[in-house]
């Protein structure tokens, strides 16, 4: 919800910005969606058919394996500081996905 503003900003004309989740709410000025016929909608997965969700998981997965989809990872934190992890990704302004990171042998 933080970038929406900025992602109507680059929408080209008649463009659509889906969203699926949100930390709360937004303002937006809607002349930015005016000036290019663009649209906002909201997605929550536990909606979508067996079908939709399948579709979903493949184009993630084909996006992230060929780098057009890149998330914004603001932190690595060690999974023995999952605790922290969890305190900090529900503190206001947080950037980006907080990792944890799995060290050791995985024998």
């Amino acid at each position: 919800n933080v970038n929406l503003g900025k992602d109507l900003n680059v929408l080209a004309r008649n463009g659509r910005v889906v969203v699926i989740g949100s930390r709360g709410t937004v303002e937006i000025d809607p002349r930015a969606t005016m000036g290019r016929d663009a649209s906002i909608i909201g997605m929550a997965l536990q909606n979508a058919s067996p079908h939709e969700s399948q579709s979903v998981h493949a184009a993630l997965v084909a996006g992230l394996g060929n780098g057009t989809l890149r998330p914004v990872i603001g932190k690595e934190i060690p999974l023995a500081d999952a605790p922290r992890a969890h305190t900090e990704v529900m503190q206001p302004g947080a950037h980006g996905k907080i990792v944890l990171s799995v060290t050791g042998d995985k024998k």
